[in-house]
């Protein structure tokens, strides 16, 4: 288990007061990233030897949006690997204990000249972890009857360090398809996102959405090929 400490500052939150979500996905990058540093299984033995994670599914559980000023604990463990998939879970908690958001993940590890996935990039398994309650492993996402409510085109300060657009700027993405005066009404309690395929900076993005509140479905493509599906389950404010 490895834990992280935040305390939410005015670029962490929303125009509620609330955590952004895309926030909220650079936090769990970064404790998961640092506890892979912590496990042997970090830059030394991924990035220097030409292979990179690659995150593949999330579902994301939201009991309570932290808010604020508040300080929260973020906390990380792996599951079992499961051959060339790495599951991975997350609990965010108040610092009095309180679990505000759940989520669990999938990764891999991709060759970077290759692009293919590497069946065995490790030695040795990674060591499991459970806690109770926690959420099952992202299921596939369900597609809808989608249309194209507006592009994006990939800027150069939204890729990472792989040369892909970040996985929270997905994120942002989809947040940006709705307006202020939609959220004011609707909050995020549930959502799962599968990433298809890379997508790097000069290349147009449409957005797609399916929406039948409380939920939508939302999918984004390049040149008409899949690159991400998205479920998300409202609830009033």
């Amino acid at each position: 288990m490895f834990s992280k400490k935040y305390t939410l500052s005015t670029s962490d939150v929303d125009a509620f007061l609330e955590l952004k979500l895309s926030t909220l996905f650079v936090m769990m990058q970064d404790v998961a990233t640092d506890h892979a540093e912590t496990l042997g299984v970090g830059k030394a033995k991924t990035l220097d030897k030409g292979l990179f994670w690659v995150i593949t599914r999330y579902l994301v559980d939201i009991l309570r949006m932290p808010r604020y000023l508040e300080t929260i604990v973020v906390k990380t463990y792996p599951g079992k690997d499961m051959r060339f998939i790495f599951p991975r879970y997350f609990q965010i908690e108040s610092e009095s204990g309180e679990v505000l958001i759940r989520a669990s993940s999938t990764w891999c590890v991709l060759d970077k000249a290759t692009h293919r996935i590497n069946m065995k990039p490790f030695d040795t398994s990674l060591p499991e972890e459970h806690l109770e309650n926690e959420l099952p492993l992202p299921p596939k996402v369900t597609s809808g009857n989608a249309f194209i409510v507006e592009n994006r085109k990939v800027r150069y300060s939204e890729v990472d360090l792989n040369g892909h657009l970040n996985n929270a700027s997905y994120i942002t993405y989809i947040l940006d398809m709705h307006s202020r005066d939609f959220y004011a009404k609707n909050k995020i309690k549930n959502f799962i996102i599968n990433y298809e395929r890379e997508i790097i900076d000069g290349q147009k993005v449409d957005l797609l959405s399916d929406q039948n509140l409380p939920s939508e479905y939302i999918k984004g493509t390049v040149d008409n090929n899949t690159i991400f599906e998205v479920n998300v389950t409202y609830e009033s404010r």
